[in-house]
């Protein structure tokens, strides 16, 4: 069976740090690299393509807020921002809550980013072993994208629309009423997130017994 390749999905303007991480993100292997030069070509395409990560840098959001921006991205993938240190602290709440991870344009910033991207696309992620168990029981690699698929489907709407409520509204509704969008937000991205990793169990287990039957 042919394994689809990860895609991640970078926004930087063009310059030194785009050709950066382009080149690092390029040395990977299996790895399908998609572009988008503004804040509008970045959300269509992460709505579009449902990558498994994004690159973005701060820059690339030009008007919009940064964790407005971010937030709005992280409802399709999670995230790796290129931010300056300043920046950081505006980000905090993302990065606890595991939907973000943010690099400063130091010296390596290139192969920090690369790591951090390697990681979200690697890395096995703590969940229910009782809910893990019945999810994956008698499940196909197949069929588990396809649920993946189903169920992302709708909870991405739920995602757009209310990061859509969130921009139109905020400033015009009580704090008390954003907070509850914002945790709308936050926990649908967790619910995709475990969703997501529980889809991706059964291939790896097919893959090793691949492997142990060679």
């Amino acid at each position: 069976m042919n394994e689809k390749p990860a895609q991640v999905l970078i926004a930087i303007p063009g310059g030194e740090v785009r050709t950066g991480i382009i080149a690092a993100m390029e040395a990977a292997p299996s790895l399908q690299v998609l572009l988008a030069c503004s804040f509008r070509e970045l959300e269509s395409a992460a709505c579009c393509s449902m990558p498994d990560v994004v690159v973005m840098s701060e820059e690339i959001l030009e008007t919009i807020p940064l964790r407005e921006g971010v937030r709005r991205i992280a409802a399709f993938a999670p995230v790796v921002v290129l931010a300056s240190a300043e920046s950081q602290q505006e980000l905090l709440g993302l990065v606890v809550s595991g939907a973000v991870d943010v690099v400063t344009l130091s010296a390596n910033y290139s192969a920090v980013a690369a790591a951090f991207v390697e990681r979200r696309l690697n890395s096995p992620r703590i969940h229910s072993r009782e809910f893990g168990s019945a999810w994956n029981a008698d499940l196909s690699s197949d069929f588990a994208e396809m649920l993946r698929h189903e169920i992302n489907n709708p909870l991405t709407g739920i995602l757009g629309n209310a990061e859509l409520l969130l921009s139109q509204l905020r400033g015009k509704l009580p704090p008390s009423s954003v907070q509850r969008l914002e945790t709308v937000v936050d926990l649908a991205v967790r619910l995709r997130e475990k969703v997501r990793c529980l889809a991706a169990e059964p291939t790896a287990r097919e893959s090793a017994v691949d492997s142990v039957s060679r």
